[in-house]
């Protein structure tokens, strides 16, 4: 038993004068009491205490331990109870940053619980698919999806961001549902402005494969291309977190399921040569717990496909 218990059991007895008291608030017997006062003297080789058959004394050793045991135990205490007045005081203005579609679907929707245990935080989200330079706008923590290409940047990877070809059933009706990545370039497609025409898959034989793919339509945001694809415009290569709702109501289907796609990482990071505050470590941490109870993103957290 480690010698903090022990000591707590100590000082117990010495306070309540009585082993058996000790013994029934722990539910347990005045001989297992006994004993964990013997074990703290033997660690410790010095007797604290002298027993008789009614009674128990302390000895000039036992004295002085319990005296300090008190003092130790004490702070402790005090420590507990700054740090739960720290928790429930966390308060002041976060500014947070991620991707627009990540934003609307997987933060907005929790602020209210997380309100609700910290009432003092104030948020200030601000949704960009573009990658935000965190000091120029006073950003303390932001989402980021993809690989991590500021390497000034401290990072906390919280999961993986699986992706799937998708397409809406009136697309597929209309065009056929494509049966090999090779066909993509006979298919209008759906694509996020700033990524390459090109999409690589990897085949049943484990080996990379690259297709270029014709844009039908692109946008600077992946709320647009989710919006095309459902209307029918044409097939995506997207994180499959953005379409759990869809891929649930049938408005898309994954495709080509055979053929894995690349996963990407799911980061928080921080400002350089800053150490993350205690709000933001509890933002980070409340959203990570979050995240790993939602069927859409406890996926990414557990290394399944999407």
């Amino acid at each position: 038993m480690d010698r903090l218990r022990l000591m707590e059991t100590f000082c117990r007895v010495v306070e309540s004068g009585s082993f058996s008291a000790v013994a029934r608030e722990e539910m347990t017997t005045q001989s297992a009491i006994s004993k964990q006062v013997q074990a703290l003297e033997n660690q410790l080789g010095a007797r604290l205490l002298v027993r008789s058959t009614r009674s128990h004394s302390l000895t000039e050793a036992g004295q002085l331990y319990y005296e300090r045991c008190r003092q130790v135990l004490d702070t402790l205490d005090e420590a507990r109870l700054e740090v739960q007045r720290a928790e429930h005081d966390i308060g002041g203005l976060l500014r947070v940053s991620a991707p627009a579609a990540f934003g609307r679907l997987h933060i907005v929707p929790r602020l209210h619980d997380f309100y609700a245990r910290y009432p003092r935080m104030r948020i200030d989200l601000v949704l960009d698919d573009a990658f935000v330079d965190l000091v120029a706008a006073g950003v303390d923590v932001a989402f980021r999806v993809g690989e991590l290409k500021d390497s000034r940047l401290v990072a906390r990877r919280i999961g993986t961001a699986h992706r799937a070809i998708l397409a809406s059933p009136s697309y597929l009706e209309r065009h056929g549902e494509p049966q090999h990545p090779d066909e993509l370039a006979q298919h209008h497609c759906v694509l996020y402005t700033g990524l390459a025409n090109e999409w690589t898959f990897v085949d049943e034989a484990g080996a990379p494969l690259t297709v270029r793919i014709n844009a039908r339509f692109q946008s600077n945001t992946s709320e647009a291309t989710r919006q095309a694809v459902c209307e029918g415009l044409g097939i995506s290569y997207s994180t499959t977190w953005i379409y759990g709702a869809d891929i649930r109501a049938g408005r898309v289907k994954p495709i080509l399921t055979r053929f894995k796609l690349p996963p990407l990482p799911l980061n928080v990071v921080f400002q350089p040569a800053r150490r993350p505050s205690l709000k933001v470590n509890r933002f980070v941490s409340y959203f990570a717990d979050a995240f790993a109870q939602d069927p859409d993103i406890a996926q990414m957290l557990e290394g399944a496909p999407g």
